[in-house]
Order: structure tokens, then sequence, then C-alpha cells
């Protein structure tokens, strides 16, 4: 063949070749497209796989490998060209396509996806990854152990870290607060409540615990760290938090946690911080501790449990733990035990003390200790460190300058004494802490305001009585050194001296003194000479000493505003008063003062006069009462001073009318002893506050009743209730009503007709004792309306001859209908607390006690359901001889918390039908024998109520021990029998 033919013959293979190979690669574009969406698709679900390991380990901190990062890039790539490609396969498939017979195209469109293809398969065959990530970080523990002491063998603190973890069980979000002061061992609690977490049944709910040390110089970006270190998660310290709380919560998203935030000082915002808040988002607990409720309330938590100091047995274990068996011995015993005393209880203080004098043997050491911490001397360098500058940062924290010196100043009475609110705001007052230029009860309600403030930051606690504050003693000690340090930089102006047994010498050096403290010291003799120099003392208290009279120099005190002389029970006589200008609060309680001192009359500031308990008072001068026109508190409760109505009395005495003058007067409390003539105007009575008016025809009462505020209160001993006039307007106004030896009536309700009074409306707390002529409270034969509408607590006591409360037809609605509590005792006749009419009206009801009432049989009459008393929560029944009966039983007690049954033989049956309706009871208290005896329906409700069944311990002698013992023997025992016979049943 010549040259040209083969070139020829050569050039039509190849043409041929050529258009065979493109009309095969047209005729496949369909087959070439599903191929490339079955790789492609392939492609994707090795790339979700993938994409899912990488998250799970991201979770847990680790990092994703370069090899897998590179491959996910590609794998993006080639899913953005492939795309394309096959949306516009799918258009030119489309019959009609422009493109449809146009042959360059669909080859080109062939060409590239059958390359893609072997790219998107060159990439499946190549995601056979040894590691998906590299563990760089050691994998998240679900809890951290924090290093402190255990409290393994402490009772109450492992009850609480119980409580805790009970609290914590619940499913829902929620918060809850440990607070309590500085130093009481919160942060010791919760990091043994850590510890216990790692091996409790409550990390079945929880993922990780996240604990947060807060502190007092709160970072918000340290904490958002802290937490990203505990998840392993990485942030950059240049991004703004916003950037980082975006972070943070998409990861604690996936999680469910608690997170504890140790010694918090002020509200958080969770949100900034990116902890997940919402309900339908969050899987979050949080646990936190602060020395302040204010924190608690801003942060909203759900439960505040107080952590108080120990209990003494409690603090002397510690203590001794810590000084180790050197306490023993016999010589240092007692003066160890004085030392932990010492230490008020605060776990810190009895763990720094007790290591300081670790296994010192030598007695005069000890003696040493004890004397420096007595004058709130911290002479070991520990205490001072380690307790005295804790417990500061509370006092630094104090929102105002104002609180502080608040603070300070209870540090000027005596250890361990329980301070009256009412004399401390007083003495706030007259230092200025308190705006005085406003009506006596806004300066109350200041003083109550600034004194929860310091309660609620754990540097004031409740006292020994109702109506007092006092200071931890360790607080106090650390109040005297604060005060000291700065008595230091600047001239002192409160000074408090104690344990002075002679007479009292001249201050020196002391011009500058506002407040001069001498309570309860044993002096009996002041000099002349003693307030000489001292201008400027605006508070004088030398409540509870043993002078008997007062030098003249008290005059001198110009600038004086408090003088306080409550309890100086051999003070008889003062002198002349009437230079104290300035005076706002004289409190002479409890003294033996005969008479009113002279210049009384003068004192036109006076605002507060309190003569409570002056059982000697004879001679008030006339006009002096009215002289004191800016006065708004009169207390003369027990006061043996006899007043009476007529104007001008014969012997120049202070006469009734006085008081009425007194335009300001908005609290008075005194004793009446003639009421035949006497006429309390309502209006007048109504105006006032708070009062508190005895009308006695005998002796007067040595035990008031304490009044609440804003109360008024009407007390009637030895009256015929019935012939004595001029009670209309007393009764009309009083909210509290005490009848004590009363007569003329055999039921209230006669008391209501008899005087015309308007159903007693606003009547909230009544009191009947030793009335014996009373055969009911309320008797439907005397009335035709409601009466006591709005009583709300009820006691009646030793009336001998009472048969019912409410007896024969009454209003069906009215009468009771707001009580919440009912004490009886020593009712002897009556057989029925509450009957069944009664029971129609009392559905607020929420405290039933009985005592002594020896024929009682019934509690509740006839039928009772759950809705007649939906908020009874406490029943206390003692000494019930005859009691058969609490109720019917009840197939539901929607609020019962407490049931206690003391000395109740005959009662064997509980009013309990089903042990699923009694979730709010929490114990009931009772002999053990007693509860032996006990009836039950079945074994079932027997279980459910053992559970909460609290043997009543005697307190006498050591008995008492193995009255416990054989308790907890007997209740293990029965629980285990009664648990055994439901288990058969169940089976």
């Amino acid at each position: 063949m010549d040259p040209l033919s083969s070139v020829i013959v050569e050039t039509g293979r190849c043409i041929f070749t050529f258009l065979f190979t493109g009309i095969a690669t047209l005729l496949k574009l369909r087959h070439n497209t599903d191929c490339l969406r079955k790789e492609i698709q392939k492609l994707e679900d090795r790339k979700n796989g993938i994409e899912e390991a990488v998250r799970l380990a991201e979770t847990e901190g680790k990092c994703v490998t370069e090899q897998v990062k590179g491959w996910l890039r590609k794998v993006e790539e080639v899913g953005r060209e492939v795309r394309p490609l096959l949306e516009k396969a799918d258009r030119i498939a489309v019959p009609g396509c422009n493109h449809c017979w146009n042959v360059i195209p669909r080859y080109r469109l062939c060409r590239r996806m059958v390359k893609k293809r072997l790219e998107v398969m060159q990439l499946i065959n190549s995601c056979n990854f040894d590691n998906v990530v590299m563990d760089k970080k050691s994998p998240v523990r679900a809890v951290e152990k924090q290093q402190g002491p255990s409290l393994a063998g402490q009772r109450e603190a492992e009850e609480m870290i119980y409580k805790l973890m009970e609290l914590l069980k619940g499913g829902e979000n929620i918060r809850i607060a440990v607070w309590g002061m500085g130093g009481v061992g919160k942060t010791t609690l919760v990091r043994n409540l850590n510890n216990e977490l790692e091996s409790s049944s409550l990390m079945e709910s929880i993922d990780i615990v996240i604990w947060i040390t807060v502190s007092k110089d709160f970072d918000l970006k340290k904490v958002q760290s802290q937490i990203a270190k505990r998840l392993n998660l990485e942030l950059d310290a240049n991004d703004a938090i916003e950037e980082r709380a975006k972070m943070l919560l998409k990861r604690l998203m996936k999680k469910k946690f608690l997170l504890i935030l140790d010694d918090v000082w002020e509200q958080i915002d969770l949100d900034i911080v990116g902890i997940p808040q919402s309900d339908d988002q969050a899987n979050c607990k949080i646990l936190l501790t602060t020395r302040s409720l204010d924190v608690c309330r801003a942060m909203m938590t759900n439960k505040e449990i107080k952590l108080d100091v120990l209990k003494e047995a409690a603090a002397w274990n510690l203590f001794a733990q810590n000084a180790g068996d050197v306490v023993e011995v016999p010589g240092i015993n007692p003066l160890a035990r004085a030392v932990a005393r010492e230490c008020g209880g605060l776990p810190l203080a009895l763990k720094t003390v007790g290591k300081s004098m670790r296994n010192k043997r030598r007695i005069e050491l000890w003696k040493h200790a004890l004397h420096h911490l007595r004058h709130s001397d911290p002479h070991i360098k520990h205490i001072k460190d380690e307790v005295y500058h804790r417990l500061k940062l509370s006092y630094d924290s104090l929102p105002s300058k104002t609180l502080q010196s608040c603070f300070l100043f209870c540090s000027l009475y005596p250890e361990n004494y329980s301070i009256r609110t009412n004399e401390l705001i007083q003495c706030w007052m007259a230092e200025s802490l308190i705006n005085e230029h406003q009506p006596l009860e806004e300066c109350f309600n200041d003083g109550i305001a600034l004194i929860e403030t310091l309660k609620d930051s754990c540097l004031l606690e409740e006292g020994e009585y109702a109506g007092t504050v006092k200071l931890n003693d360790v607080v106090r000690d650390v109040a005297i050194w604060i005060s000291t340090k700065q008595g230091s930089e600047e001239p002192c102006t409160s000074i408090s001296v104690r344990n002075i047994t002679k007479s009292l010498k001249q201050f020196s050096g002391s011009s500058e003194l506002n407040v001069l403290f001498l309570v309860g010291n044993p002096i009996d003799k002041i000099r002349d000479n003693l307030f000489q120099g001292l201008g400027k003392v605006r508070v004088l208290n030398l409540s509870q000493s043993h002078i008997v009279s007062l030098p003249a120099s008290i005059s001198q005190l110009c600038e004086l505003r408090a003088l306080l002389l409550r309890d100086c029970c051999y003070l008889e006589k003062l002198p002349s008063l009437g230079a104290l200008y300035e005076l706002r609060m004289m409190d002479l309680s409890g003294t033996r003062l005969r008479e009113l001192p002279s210049g009384t009359s003068k004192l036109n500031k006076l605002r507060e006069l309190h003569l409570s308990r002056t059982h000697h008072l004879e001679t008030i001068e006339a006009g002096t009462i009215s002289g004191l026109q800016s006065l708004e508190l009169l207390d003369m409760s027990c006061s043996a001073y006899k007043w009476d109505t007529r104007c001008n009395r014969e012997d120049g005495r202070a006469s009734f009318n006085e008081i009425l003058t007194l335009e300001q007067l908005s609290v008075v409390k005194l004793r009446l002893d003639k009421v035949d003539s006497l006429v309390l105007d309502a209006a007048w009575l109504t105006k006032l506050r708070e009062f508190d008016i005895q009308i006695s025809t005998g002796s007067y009462d040595s035990n008031p009743l304490a009044t609440q505020h804003d109360e008024k209160r009407a007390i009637l001993r030895g009256v015929d209730l019935m012939g004595t006039k001029g009670l209309n307007g007393l009764l009309t106004a009083a909210s509290a009503l005490d009848l004590i030896i009363c007569g003329g009536i055999s039921a209230l309700s006669e008391l209501s007709v008899s005087h015309g009074l308007s159903c007693l409306k606003r009547l909230k707390s009544l009191s009947i004792s030793k009335c014996d002529c009373i055969t009911s409270l309320i008797s439907g034969n005397t009335i035709s309306r409601t009466i006591l509408p709005n009583l709300e607590h009820l006691s009646l006591n030793r009336l001998e001859n009472l048969g019912e409360i409410l007896g024969g037809m009454v209003p069906r609605k009215g009468c009771l209908r707001w009580l919440k509590t009912i004490e009886v005792v020593d009712c002897k006749k009556l057989k029925t607390l509450i009957s069944f009419a009664l029971l129609q009206q009392v559905k607020h009801l929420e405290e039933i006690k009985v005592k002594n009432c020896r024929k009682m049989k019934y509690i509740m009459s006839g039928e009772v359901s759950a809705e007649m008393i939906p908020k009874l929560r406490v029943i206390e029944l003692s000494d019930l001889a005859m009691l058969k009966s609490i109720c019917s039983r009840l197939p539901a007690w929607p609020a019962l918390e407490t049931l206690e049954i003391s000395n109740c033989p005959m009662l064997t049956k509980l009013p309990f039908a089903t042990r699923n309706r009694i979730a709010a009871l929490k114990e009931i208290r009772g002999e053990l024998q007693w509860w032996n005896r006990v009836t039950f329906t079945n074994d079932k409700i027997r279980y459910s109520l053992q559970q909460r069944f609290q043997p009543l311990q005697p307190l006498q002698d050591d008995r008492w021990v193995r009255y416990i013992s054989i308790s907890l023997i007997h209740n293990i025992v029965m629980n285990y029998i009664i648990r055994t016979q439901v288990n058969k049943e169940s089976k």
C-alpha cells in the first residue's frame, strides 16, 4: 500500500475510534450520572461517620488528626464541584432541552463526570485512617477528687451530705446554696460531697461534675477558663467573653452536669459565662457556697441550706482531734475545754487553735492561750492569718460604711450577750447610723433592714430570746480586733468596759468619746466626776449594773441621745435630767425607782420612754408626761404606777389624761386598775400603731406577754365582762385579746352582744385562761350573725367548765373561717375538740395542739374529708387519757407533716387509710410502747409509717442512751419483718 493510502486508512481508523468513543460516551451519560451519584452518596456516608466520631472525641477533649482534617477538606471541595455537574446532567436529560442534541456539551459533561467519579472513589478508598483523633490531653474524668479533710464520723456533717445528695437526685434542673459564716466549713462539706459522688448512684444521671473556685476577686474570664479546662476545651485568651461563652455553651449543651461554684461573693450571670439556663435546653444542676443569703437570692436558688457553727460536743471532738491526746491530761483538760469554748463552735477556729496547741503539755501555755482568747487578742499568728483575716472579708464586703459601723457597734456588748433589737436600733439612731428625722416606725423599719442584712451576711445571728440578736464569740473577737486597729489610727470614739468590781474612775483622754458601754458590770458606785469632759457622749449604757444612783455630773452630757439603765435592779434614785435637752430615748425598765427624776418634763425631744417592770414606781409629777410632746413610745407594762382618769388629781401626780394629749404617740403599753368610770376612746386607740393595755383589778402582772410588731393587745384580768362599762372602745380596736380569770359570761359571743360590738372583726388572736364561767366559745343561742371572722390563733387554757367550742345553730359561713392554730390545755370537761359543725368552718387550720384534757375522746368528730383540712400541718396531742380517735380514716392528708402523740394510752388507731396519700408526712413522734400497740389496716401502711416514726426520747439521766439503742434495734427489726412480709405479698 502506497504511503497516501496508509495515511488515509490510519486517519479513518482514528476518526472511527474517536467517533465510536464519543458516541459511546454520549450514550453512557445517564449511566455515568447514576454511578457518580452513588459514589458521592458513599463518600457522604463515610464523611458523616467520621464527623460523628470527631464530635464524640471532641466532647472528650481529644483533637482531630491533620490527616483527617485534610481528607474532610478534600471531601468538601469535591462535593462543591460534583453538585453542579449532577444538576446539569439532570437538566440535559430532560426531553426538549436545548442541549439535548448538542453533542459537544454532553460529551464534555460525560468526561468530567468520569473524572470526578475516579476522584470520589479514590477519596472513599483513602479514608481508612488508623486514628481519627489524637489524644493530646488526658481523658475527662466524671469527678475530680478535691483535697481536704474528711468528715467521716462527724454525724451532723454526714447527715448534711446525705440531704444534699437527696436534693440532687431530682431529675429537674435545680440550684442549691450552702451558706454560712466564714470558716464554718462550707467548702469542706461540699468537697466531701464532691468526693463521695464518684461512687454514688447519682452519677448515673450526671456526665461530669465541674468544680469552680470563684473567690472574692471574681474574674469572669478566669471562671470560664476553669470550666473549659475541666472540659478539656481550649479557649483563646484573646477572644471576647461572648465568643468564649458560645464555645462553652456549645460543649455544655451536650452534657448532663453538676456545676459546683465554691466561695461565691456576688451574683454571677451564668448566661454571660456560657452556662445553659433555659429548662428546654439545659440539663444542669448547680450547687454554690456563699457567706451571704443575698447572693442566694440573686442567684435564684431553689433551696438554701444554712451551715451553723458546731454544737458543744461536736466542737470539742474537732478541737481534741487537732490538739491531740494532751487535752485529756487532768490538769490541762478543763483549760482545753475552756479554750475550745472560746472558739465559738467555728470549725476553722477550732482547727487552727487546736493545731497551735497540739501536744503542748505545759499548763502555763494553755492559761496563756485562754487569757489572750478571752481578751480578743490573736496572740497566735495562725489565728490572725487564717481566722481573723478570713472573717474580716465578710466585714469588708458589707455594702456601706454605715453597715460596717452598725456591725462594730454590736461588739460593745458583752460576750454571748443577747441584744434586744429595739435597743440596738435605738443606739444606732443615737449614733446617727439611722436617719432620726423620720417617724419612729420608719426608723425601726430601717433598723430591722440593717439587722437582716447583717444576719444574711452571717455577721449577726438570732439571740437566745425572741426579738434579740447576738454575735458569735469569734466574730465578736474579730469585730473588736477591727475596732482596735481603727482606734490606733484615729481617736477612740467608743469604749466598752467589763468586769469592773469597784467604783469607776474618770476616763482620761476621752474628749472625743461618743459611746460609753458599762453593761453587766457589778459596779455599785460611780464617782461624781466620772462624766466630766465627756460632753460628746451620745450613748450611755449602764444596763444590768449594780449602781444605786448616778452622780449629778451626768447633766454635763449635753449631747446625750440615749440613756440605757435597763435592769439596774438596785437603782433607786436619779439626779435631775432636765439639762439633757438632746435626749431621745430613756430606758429605766426593771429599776427600783420610786419616782421619775425631776426635770423629765423638760425633755421635749424624748421619743421613747421605757418604764416596764418598775414595780416600785409610785410618783410621776403632774405635767411630766404632757411635757413630752415628742414622745412616740411609752412602755409602762407591769409598772406599779396607778393611773387615774381624773384631769386634776389632788395628790399632784400625773393622770391618764396627760397621755391623751401626746399627739405623736403611736405605741402605748400600760396597766389600768380602775375601769368603772374609764372610757377608752376607740378613735384614739385606732390611731395608735401598737398598744398593750392591761386592765387588772388586782395586782399587776409580773410576766407580761410579748407583743408582736404593730399588734394591738388588750389584757383583761379579773374583770366582770358583763358588768364593766367602758370596754367597747378597747374591744373594738384590739387585734389580740387575753381574758384571764374573768367572769360574767358563759360564751364569748355574749360579750359581742352585751357590748354591742360588731362581731369582733379586728381580732386575730384570742387567749382565754382560768375563766370558769365559760362553757362554750361561740353559742348559737346568743348570736344571729358571724363572729370572730378574722381570728387566726386561739388558745384555751384551764377552762374548768368548757364543754364545746362551737355550740348550737351558728351562721354557716364566717365564724372562725381564718383560724390557723388552736391550742387547748387543761380543759377537763371538753370531750371533742372540733365538732362536725366547726369542721365546716376551719378550712385554713394549720396546727392543732391539745394537752391534759382528761375527758377528750375525739379530736375531730363525724366523717372527715381531705377537703375539710387541706392545710393542716401539725397535730400534737399529749396527756389525753380518754382519747380514742383523732378522726375517721382519710384516704389523703394533703399537708400533714408532723404527728406527735404522748401519753394517750387508748389511742391505738391512726387515721391513715393508704400509704400513697401521706407524702407530706415527715415524722410521727411518740413513746415506743405506744407505737407497738398501734394497729394498722395492712402491713404496707405500717411499713410506710414505720419509716417516719421517731421515739420520744427521755432526757433524764443516762437511761436515754439505752432507750435510743433499744429503739434503734426495734426499728431495724420491725422494718426487716414488715419489708419481708410486704415482699411476700407482692410476689
